[in-house]
């Protein structure tokens, strides 16, 4: 059953929830390091049952996701080389798009970060090039917590309330589907599209 704003309507069991926060904190942490599916679909995945669960995951996605942009920033300071042809192989990243990342990175600054969040570019490569851009670590962390937050936070509100809208009208089964096949289709158009 989806809640309502509080999550009231839709309680959720403390085993259960620390279950899905951790896999929020892992999945926020493997992304930002080597995977290639973002937590915005676990978190969607929460939100579609609990908006109150999923605003929750977005906190510990975004934790998982600035504890590997730590990570990451600090192998890019003396193995980025190595990194970014390891982030050449993984799907929808190009030698172009890594370039395209760099040249955002110098250009915008701090707000390169930012914008990339909403662009498609995996986290990962600004986190592995901001140190040779000269940004420092706690600059990165801030515009990484704007760009990793402020995009989790509106899935998990925009499904939240869709979820709320679909099961009046759909079992709440069915709009789990529902989210389960938008994810597909927009990962098969979205590796369909960036190089690779």
């Amino acid at each position: 059953m989806v809640d309502d704003m509080t999550g009231a309507a839709a309680p959720v069991g403390r085993s259960r929830q620390r279950w899905m926060r951790a896999v929020a904190l892992s999945w926020g942490f493997a992304e930002a390091t080597v995977f290639f599916v973002v937590p915005d679909v676990w978190i969607s995945l929460v939100a579609v049952r609990s908006l109150r669960q999923g605003l929750w995951a977005c906190v510990f996605a975004l934790a998982g996701a600035l504890a590997g942009g730590v990570v990451v920033y600090l192998l890019g300071l003396r193995h980025q080389g190595a990194l970014l042809a390891l982030y050449d192989h993984l799907p929808a990243i190009s030698r172009g798009l890594i370039a395209q990342v760099s040249g955002q990175l110098q250009s915008l600054g701090p707000v390169g970060v930012v914008v990339g969040g909403f662009t498609g570019a995996p986290y990962k490569l600004y986190a592995a090039q901001a140190a040779s851009t000269g940004m420092e670590l706690p600059l990165f962390l801030a515009a990484s917590v704007l760009a990793r937050g402020l995009r989790f936070v509106f899935v998990a509100v925009v499904v939240g309330l869709a979820a709320r809208v679909l099961t009046t009208r759909l079992a709440s089964r069915t709009t789990r589907w529902v989210l389960v096949a938008f994810w597909l289709l927009f990962y098969v158009w979205y590796w369909s599209r960036m190089p690779n």
